[in-house]
């Protein structure tokens, strides 16, 4: 087993940390800031822990292809967190993304991930879950 962590961060000049968490803790609206071909979720009124979003990430969206996250970590404001499943060559997972702000008017955002991967696959995953993390935080950006 390889340990897989890629982590990136960018700050947002001119944008406060509420209006940046607005955006990223709208899981039904997850898709339209991480790079994704589909995310679906699976939510009441209020993501809370036990929400789960099923996403694809090739370009044939198909069920059998899907990653699993659930919302294992809530904090309403500043950070959440998901257990994630079904990644090709990655057994486990912990995604995050936490937003801090400063009294200035700038937000920062960081997206993490921390899991075990098996050998090539694992790496291979790791660099695409890095490459996805540079995009969405650029699409945060525009």
């Amino acid at each position: 087993m390889t340990r897989i962590v890629v982590s990136d961060e960018r700050q947002f000049d001119g944008r406060d940390a509420a209006e940046m968490w607005t955006q990223v803790a709208d899981l039904s609206r997850f898709g339209e800031w991480f790079p994704v071909h589909d995310a679906t979720s699976m939510t009441g009124e209020v993501p809370q822990v036990g929400t789960i979003i099923i996403v694809c990430v090739g370009r044939r969206v198909d069920p059998a292809d899907a990653i699993r996250l659930e919302v294992c970590e809530w904090e309403a404001g500043r950070r959440f967190a998901c257990d994630v499943r079904d990644v090709p060559g990655i057994d486990e997972g912990l995604f995050s993304v936490e937003v801090d702000g400063a009294a200035s008017g700038e937000a920062t955002v960081i997206l993490r991930f921390v899991g075990e991967g098996e050998g090539m696959f694992g790496r291979i995953s790791g660099y695409e879950i890095g490459r996805r993390f540079r995009l969405a935080l650029s699409r945060l950006a525009s």
